[in-house]
């Protein structure tokens, strides 16, 4: 398997040129930068920056970059995700819009190239971009991308626990169920400590706060981090009530921090990392 640096240098290499002065900025965010990456499960993300909204004539050039990039690297396919967003959008959801007059292109593990509403969900992946992402083209991504305020991508981030307990339902594999369950932690442990964490990190954290799902979430670390096999029939029943009493937890500890009242934790628990 090529080892993740040379696979994104190489589709820096096949980009730059294919699109021309329409990419801006290219950034590498996520687990890679985060210093949680495991080769053999994390994904690469990242955020390409054009300078106007991607189309149809677009999105049929890259489709066939990603096409000859999953050819070089096989080991690699489906484990590429790449956001294209055009520097107005960004800077449109940055400052207020809705960014329902832009549209990205998005392609991701287990989610074909296609177009999709610019809605300010999206603010999350980009403000962290802004803060930590990576340039492999382009100048720093705080430079070119707008900083967000810290109460929009709040915002934007509960959006996305409000809408969790749907998407949980279409879940049915254990790759799908296990990221259901660390991606909620992750938000979780973001909207209590501000922290962007990697998904072993707040499932330690959510651990200690949440110990009578302290089985779940040890289970959606292990298959994730040790391969586990597509044939696990996973936990779907467990998944969706976890996502849904989480996110009511934190919904509801978001209305009361806005009364004036103070959340209440459970007691410590167990630890997601083997020991």
């Amino acid at each position: 398997m090529a080892p993740p640096e040379m696979v994104l240098s190489d589709l820096r290499d096949a980009w730059s040129p294919a699109l021309a002065g329409g990419l801006l900025g290219l950034y590498v965010h996520g687990s890679l930068v985060a210093g949680a990456f495991a080769e053999d499960r994390s994904d690469l993300d990242l955020l390409a920056v054009l300078d106007s909204d991607p189309d149809e004539n677009l999105l049929a050039v890259l489709a066939g970059l990603h096409t000859d990039l999953d050819r070089r690297h096989p080991q690699w396919a489906g484990r590429i995700e790449v956001e294209y967003v055009s520097l107005a959008a960004a800077r449109d959801a940055a400052h207020g819009g809705t960014g329902r007059d832009h549209v990205i292109a998005r392609v991701s593990p287990g989610e074909v190239l296609h177009l999709l509403p610019a809605t300010t969900h999206r603010l999350v992946t980009w403000s962290a971009v802004h803060d930590h992402g990576r340039s492999l083209l382009g100048p720093p991504a705080d430079i070119l991308l707008p900083a967000v305020d810290p109460n929009r991508v709040r915002s934007a981030l509960l959006d996305h626990v409000r809408d969790w307990p749907a998407w949980v339902t279409q879940m049915n594999t254990a790759g799908a169920q296990s990221y259901a369950v660390l991606t909620l932690c992750r938000a979780f442990q973001r909207l209590q400590n501000g922290q962007q964490l990697s998904k072993r990190q707040a499932a330690d954290k959510t651990i200690t706060t949440h110990p009578r799902w302290a089985h779940l979430i040890i289970w959606a670390c292990d298959w994730w981090y040790d391969s586990g096999p597509d044939t696990d029939p996973g936990s779907a029943d467990d998944v969706r009530a976890f996502v849904i009493e989480l996110s009511a937890t934190i919904l509801a500890s978001e209305r009361a921090t806005h009364v004036g009242l103070t959340p209440v934790t459970a007691g410590r628990g167990a630890c997601c990392s083997r020991q």
